[in-house]
Formats: structure tokens, sequence, C-alpha cells
């Protein structure tokens, strides 16, 4: 009984304590008006000694100097390694194994840095708005793409910082929602473990999830795949050098040229609906498996292929380049 008792007391103060919790997003519970509050480094993310000492060693005469400092700093003495992207790591680890796996552990670094050097500092989370509209549409994801952001109290006011790209923006409004990039902020926070890093893989994947979810679409600027091209476009289907020959030839008869490809059809074939293709065809067989062209074009007939074929709004036109190749051979052959 004891026990039970023991367990459902672990389970509440789980639930209930935030130090051993992580954060629900919240964008709109920083305290901007105190930047102070902002320079305390968080337990979880390194021994603060050791973070004392390497900022007193970048610390520059003035709080720009520090920032371009720590930002060569980590450059310089740290290394790149994608393989580590994936695992949870503060300040300890990443300079123990001098090597960083994305931005989250830079932006980390950094962000404990300018903390013990005096400068306040805030963790923004984002995620591409193109990866958020993919979701809530449930169209294909193959990749969860976000970043993360600094804001940094500089010279009196509140700035953005790209501690990946060394870039920061002074003409920033931390009311922003849409950051450099095309990213959406959604969570603001001072203790990186906390919030829930994409360094906390699948934990970050089911927040962010759950969150993008319920998200206001309102949120959001306008989806740009859900655009209708009302200007024809003629699409190429064709290895070099006829992708080239027959580019030229399209933007000769005024017609505006679109994607050139051939490989990733499943990819590219969906923009192609109701606009033009050409299709390089040789005895009247194309570049393309027919079999392809028949799952998105179900009624485009089986076998070989010539000329124009309209199939639903779309136009596919299948240019026979064999001739073209038999009238170059006598010219070749002396």
């Amino acid at each position: 009984m004891r026990l039970y008792v023991l367990l459902v007391s672990m389970a509440v103060c789980c639930l209930t304590c935030p130090a051993l919790r992580a954060e629900d997003p919240v964008f709109d519970a920083i305290d901007y008006g105190s930047p102070k509050k902002y320079l305390a480094v968080a337990e979880s993310l390194g021994n603060r000694d050791a973070i004392l000492k390497q900022a007193n060693l970048l610390k520059g005469p003035n709080d720009r100097a520090t920032l371009t400092n720590v930002l060569r700093w980590i450059n310089t003495d740290l290394k790149y390694d994608g393989e580590r992207a994936y695992e949870w790591r503060n300040f300890d680890t990443v300079v123990s194994q001098k090597c960083y796996g994305g931005c989250a552990d830079q932006a980390i670094v950094c962000g404990v840095l300018l903390q013990s050097a005096g400068i306040p500092t805030v963790w923004v989370k984002t995620m591409d708005v193109d990866w958020i509209w993919d979701f809530k549409k449930e169209r294909r994801v193959t990749s969860w793409s976000g970043h993360v952001f600094l804001e940094i109290y500089l010279e009196g006011q509140w700035v953005l910082l790209d501690p990946g790209a060394s870039r920061i923006y002074t003409d920033y409004s931390t009311g922003s929602r849409i950051l450099p990039g095309n990213r959406f902020a959604y969570h603001k926070g001072s203790d990186p473990r906390q919030m829930v890093m994409s360094l906390q893989w699948e934990e970050w994947k089911q927040q962010t999830s759950f969150y993008f979810k319920a998200m206001d679409e309102s949120l959001l600027p306008v989806d740009s795949k859900s655009k209708i091209e009302l200007r024809m476009r003629c699409f190429v289907i064709a290895n070099s050098p006829f992708w080239q020959l027959f580019g030229e030839l399209v933007k000769k008869k005024g017609v505006t040229l679109g994607l050139s490809f051939n490989t990733e059809y499943d990819k590219h074939l969906p923009l192609t609906k109701g606009q033009m293709i050409l299709i390089e065809t040789h005895d009247g067989v194309p570049i393309v498996d027919v079999g392809v062209l028949q799952r998105h074009f179900p009624s485009l007939s089986p076998g070989k292929q010539s000329g124009k074929v309209i199939v639903d709004d779309t136009t596919l036109i299948f240019v026979d380049v064999t001739s073209i190749i038999d009238q170059i051979k006598p010219v070749t052959a002396e």
C-alpha cells in the first residue's frame, strides 16, 4: 500500500512540478521589460563555472564585441557533426566533444555564453511555414524542418540573433511570428531542456505534432502550394541536350517555361496538372516509363506514344527525337 501511495505521489509531482515536465509551447510569456530575468543559466544547460570561465575569456569591451567573439569561437573551435543532431547535448557535452549537431545545440552553447557574459538571452523555437502547411494539410512530409533563434538584449534593445548564420536583425519586433527564412515562431523560453528541442527527438516530434495539429491556420501566411496557375506553363521531360533544345523552342513560342526534369517524377508530375508537357520520345517510347505517367494521368493509353495527347486538362506532347538523331548520323559518319 505504501508503495502504491509513493508511486501516485511521484506521478502527481511529475505532473505538477515545472522542473520535472516539459513546457507546453508558449509564445507570449517573456517579460521583455525585465531583461535581467534572462541572465540566469538553467542548471540543465551545463556546468556554470565552466560556462562562466569560457564566457570571461570571450568578453569584449562592449556587448557587440562580446557577441562577435562568442560567434567566432563557436565557428572556429567547434565543428559540425550531423550524426549528433538528435541527441540531448548541453554546453558540457558539446565542448568536450568539440562539435555541434545542429542549430539547437549551437543555440544552447551560444545562449549560455552570452548570458554568462551579461547579455540577456531568450530561446525561440520555429518551424518552417511550408512544413507546417504540409503537415496540417496532410501532404507528404519527408522531414521535420525547424530552426532555433535567440532573442538577445543588445545595446538597450531586444534583437533577433541567428547563431548559425552569425547574423543579427536589429529592426525587429518581439511580437513577430514570421521570422527570417519564412519560419513561424511558436515557443519562447529560458530553459531549452524544458522547452524541448529537436535534440530530444521523439519528444520534440510529439510536442510539435500536437501543437500544430491544433494551431489556428489564420496565424500563418498564405499556403504557397495552394496557388493555381492561370497562365499556361510548359514543362519539359528530357535528357541533355534535348531539354535545352525544347526549352529554347518553348521560349520562342512565347510560352512560359516550367520545370525541366528527368528524375523524381512522382514529385514533379503533380505540378504539371492542367499545363503542357513536352516529353522526349524515341520510336514511340518516352524516356519516362508510361506506367509512371499513368499513375498521374490514368486515362493515358498504355504502350507507345506519339504526338499530342490531351488527358483531362493536361496536354502531353510526345516529341520523337529519333528522326533528328537519324539526320545527324550521315553527317557525323563523313
